[in-house]
């Protein structure tokens, strides 16, 4: 009796190990982890190869309520795999060290146990299925990110208003090195006048040591004021962008973050090639809407559970690396708001990716936001020239502008469409609390 019942054990632990290597996805679930319990909110780890994951990210650790964490095979609370299950104790690791792990497929068998962190930081957390083997893997101390790192900031526009904003810049700076410039665009539940709630969602990606050392920037997150909805004025009724008009005169407060778009784009320490923009909810909208408006500025676009109307998606955003982001549960913007833009930036040529978190409601951002690989993209794309683009539509061929500052120097490269062929140089400068623009036409 005794040796069937070990042979049973062996058995099942074979038969776990090779049912685990067959998950194409595992999450990382805990209050170790910004998202906490929820599994609808916990980040995704990267799957490297078969049966293999990573993820970095702060592990929280000794704040009174035994931090922990485990993992999940899809957005439900099983199976899942965790540390042993046969005494009720939770796993206090060793960075560094390899840990066993065991699947718990209903939540029936053994102790609900989980892994905690010795303390908290920043770790690379790493999963085989295949081996059965979990390692935690210190990076650096960095643990709740400082956001006052964004130094508050006010831009008077052309009209008098102010606009409130938040400005990252890099750890050190070069003498005559230019640096990529990022723009955010927050939620509609971040508007207002504090100069603060923009911060709540994506701001603390861009501050941690080891990111500020690998993508030095500098990051900018306006807040839209209350009375605004970023891209539409007045506030859509409806947030199916279907219903979304197409050709409309750009709203106040998208002005008002265009004139600080121009303001940073004339600095000399702006890289002008590497100028990126991404939003969520009201500012992935926000973000469609003003690489739709001005494609030639930027270098590639994020624009996160938002939407616009398709029929603003031609040609003329194709020379934009586009990555588009939504959950299939979203219950606040449709998720076929950003399937219907995959499928028009695709029909225009455009180089875009679409990924879309299945059982994943309005709060997407989470998850997106833990991705490794999130601003390793963002900041690998340049801006595509346009004689790369190959870019017309009906009405005329899109071309090379070049803007000058006032001493002749180039500041940057952007797109226009003609009236007229010839060569065209745009002078530009910001004077008196407004861009100032000359144009001369060379035939």
């Amino acid at each position: 009796m005794k040796k069937i019942y070990c042979l049973a054990i062996c058995v099942l632990v074979a038969v776990s190990s090779a049912f685990a290597a067959d998950y194409e996805h595992l999450y990382i679930v805990g209050n170790a982890t910004e998202a906490g319990w929820n599994p609808g909110a916990a980040p995704e780890m990267t799957n490297v190869e078969a049966g293999v994951f990573t993820w970095t990210g702060v592990l929280i650790a000794n704040q009174g309520e035994q931090e922990r964490f485990k993992f999940l095979v899809a957005r439900d609370w099983h199976p899942s795999f965790t540390c042993r299950l046969d005494v009720n104790s939770h796993l206090v690791i060793e960075a560094g060290e390899e840990y066993d792990l065991y699947i718990r497929p209903t939540g029936t068998e053994g102790y609900d146990n989980a892994f905690q962190a010795p303390s908290e930081g920043t770790y690379r957390v790493d999963v085989n299925l295949n081996t059965m083997k979990m390692t935690c893997t210190k990076i650096s101390d960095d643990g709740q990110p400082d956001l006052e790192l964004f130094t508050r900031e006010t831009f008077q526009t052309s009209s008098g208003q102010s606009l409130n904003y938040r400005k990252l810049a890099p750890l050190s700076l070069e003498t005559d090195k230019k640096y990529p410039l990022v723009i955010f665009m927050h939620g509609a539940g971040e508007r207002g006048s504090d100069n603060n709630n923009q911060l709540t969602h994506g701001a603390t990606q861009f501050i941690t040591t080891s990111n500020r050392e690998t993508f030095p920037a500098y990051v900018l997150f306006p807040q839209c004021p209350s009375q605004y909805f970023w891209a539409l004025d007045p506030s859509p009724s409806s947030y199916d962008a279907t219903t979304f008009p197409v050709d409309y005169p750009i709203a106040p407060a998208m002005q008002q973050v265009k004139e600080l778009l121009d303001y940073y784009l004339q600095l000399p320490e702006i890289d002008t090639e590497r100028v990126y923009i991404t939003g969520i909810s009201m500012g992935g909208m926000a973000t469609f809407d003003m690489v739709c408006r001005f494609p030639g500025v930027f270098a590639a676009a994020v624009p996160i559970c938002g939407g616009v109307n398709v029929e603003r998606l031609n040609t003329r955003v194709k020379n934009v690396y586009w990555r588009i982001f939504h959950g299939d549960a979203d219950g606040v913007v449709p998720v076929q708001n950003s399937r219907d833009a995959n499928s028009k930036l695709v029909e225009a040529g455009a180089d875009v990716e679409y990924i879309e978190y299945p059982g994943v409601n309005h709060d997407v951002w989470t998850p997106v936001f833990q991705r490794t690989d999130f601003l390793s993209w963002l900041f690998s794309k340049t801006r595509i020239p346009a004689s790369e683009t190959g870019i017309e539509n009906a009405d005329c061929a899109i071309v090379d502008v070049q803007y000058y500052n006032l001493q002749g120097v180039r500041v940057r490269s952007g797109f226009a469409c003609p009236q007229q062929r010839g060569i065209y140089i745009v002078k530009s400068m910001y004077e008196s609390g407004k861009t100032v623009s000359q144009v001369i036409i060379n035939q």
